[in-house]
């Protein structure tokens, strides 16, 4: 975490040498998988009488579709806003993740 002057004061006593003062570089290129911040649609077709659903899972998830398109958090919520009958899956935590970005107030 990073933080102004402002918003952080010394504490009296207390060495502050071996503290950073530049940003850590990451070793690989690209995020870890754990700190993508993706998302996957999954399509699924009325069967037996039953409507159709949309289901918006986080890109790792059990259910979520293998290979197609993967989104940014922006075209999910996208998704589940102009999409009737579109929910986030609860299985993976993308109801809790997406949840309170959808919520107006």
């Amino acid at each position: 975490m990073w933080l102004t002057p402002e918003q952080a004061q010394p504490v009296d006593k207390v060495s502050y040498d071996d503290v950073p003062t530049f940003p850590l570089a990451r070793e690989e290129e690209q995020a870890p998988a754990s700190d993508r911040w993706a998302w996957k649609v999954q399509r699924i077709r009325p069967r037996d009488g039953r409507p159709g659903r949309v289901v918006v899972h986080i890109w790792d998830c059990e259910d979520a579709p293998a290979g197609g398109d993967v989104l940014d958090v922006h075209e999910a919520l996208d998704v589940l806003r102009s999409t009737a009958g579109a929910v986030a899956c609860k299985e993976c935590g993308c109801s809790i993740a997406l949840g309170p970005l959808l919520d107006p107030s």
